[in-house]
């Protein structure tokens, strides 16, 4: 493994944040810990100072059942990142660039795939709460409401069908054809 100074971990964050708009944490830790050569350690320095110093903005989903990719903090770059990636483009290795670029298309996939598979939570009559499943399920729309006691089940619920869905081929397809 490459050892990156938290200031080349600094700007392939930031590159990859530009590039992605709205990739979440743990995704964007993922990536770059496993294909961009760096630890944990270097990443979460440089993402908490990339943070801290406004260079990069982190949205929290409320609901907790975020369409983005592993959790629920979704990251911008800021108008200041952008400044500072800009600044910086130039001495960048047209490698290193290369590299990040097939990392963007992928990662892009991947969010893509990922909104295509939502869920919801509200709360419904009598104290219990309604969760909408959807998918795009590869053009036939799967679409399901379910009634459950607790809020914290309608969580698992959202968590559950994120993280689960795909991972059975062929699960669903056909299961609804139409649900309007």
């Amino acid at each position: 493994m490459a050892d990156f100074s938290i200031a080349e971990a600094k700007i392939r964050i930031l590159y990859l944040v530009s590039r992605v708009p709205g990739i979440s944490y743990h995704l964007l830790m993922n990536r770059c810990i496993d294909q961009l050569y760096t630890d944990f350690f270097t990443f979460s320095r440089a993402y908490e100072e990339l943070i801290a110093g406004n260079l990069m903005d982190r949205e929290y989903d409320e609901e907790d059942s975020s369409s983005a990719i592993g959790g629920t903090e979704t990251l911008t770059i800021s108008a200041g990142g952008k400044a500072l990636l800009d600044d910086a483009m130039p001495a960048i290795n047209s490698t290193v660039i290369a590299n990040l670029d097939v990392s963007v298309k992928e990662l892009t996939e991947e969010m893509r795939l990922a909104s295509l598979v939502t869920s919801s939570k509200t709360p419904a009559p009598g104290g219990l709460w309604k969760v909408t499943l959807f998918s795009d399920n590869s053009g036939m729309p799967f679409h399901a409401e379910i009634t459950v006691k607790s809020e914290s089940e309608a969580s698992d619920l959202c968590r559950a069908w994120k993280s689960s869905y795909g991972k059975v081929p062929g699960l669903f397809p056909g299961l609804i054809k139409d649900n309007s």
